[in-house]
């Protein structure tokens, strides 16, 4: 056997690798999955914007929020159903202050949407946040995004998903965020 056989049968088996094993590799990764990573980029409540110093902004008792949401795969789209976002006073999930639902969509792979949202509120315990704010505390409200995603795959919705993420921001006199950072929701266990 000469050298021009031996490179000749280095390069078939070489070629050989490629063409088996790089289809593998795409073929693994675009079978894992990953939620999508989701933050409140902005909320804002006028009501308890304390350096306003009007009665219209009082009366103002509108939330409104900013969404970030990243598809962190690269291989696979999603479809969102619709966002269903509630708010809790206090942190604490029991009663529901305001709820709303923001339109599915398709999002690409690899992309970032931005969904905002202005929800009215019900319920909501404005003597103690004024109060709070007066005293230079802060209000914290929980925000919890439910959801449907289904993955798309080759052209095709494959699997389906329900998500429910949550985290608790904290407000400032100022009616928006604390330092103004932007709060990542974090997924909900199931409770046993």
């Amino acid at each position: 056997m000469d050298d021009d056989d031996g490179g000749a049968a280095c390069c078939l088996i070489c070629a050989c690798i490629i063409i088996i094993v790089l289809p593998i590799t795409l073929i693994s990764l675009s079978l894992k999955t990953h939620n999508p990573k989701i933050d409140v980029e902005d909320l804002y409540i006028p009501a308890i914007n304390g350096m306003a110093g009007s009665n219209a902004t009082r009366l103002n008792t509108f939330i409104f929020i900013d969404l970030s949401l990243r598809n962190v795969m690269r291989f696979n789209g999603l479809r969102y159903e619709a966002l269903n976002l509630t708010f809790f006073y206090g942190g604490n999930r029991s009663a529901a202050v305001a709820e709303a639902a923001v339109p599915g969509f398709y999002q690409g792979v690899w992309k970032t949407a931005r969904k905002t949202a202005v929800v009215r509120t019900s319920g909501l315990p404005w003597d103690d946040a004024f109060d709070r704010i007066s005293r230079g505390l802060t209000v914290d409200l929980a925000v919890q995004l439910a959801m449907t995603v289904k993955l798309r795959r080759c052209g095709v919705y494959m699997k389906r998903k329900e998500v429910v993420v949550a985290a608790v921001v904290s407000l400032d006199g100022s009616g928006e965020e604390v330092d103004e950072k932007v709060v990542g929701l974090n997924e909900l266990k199931p409770s046993k």
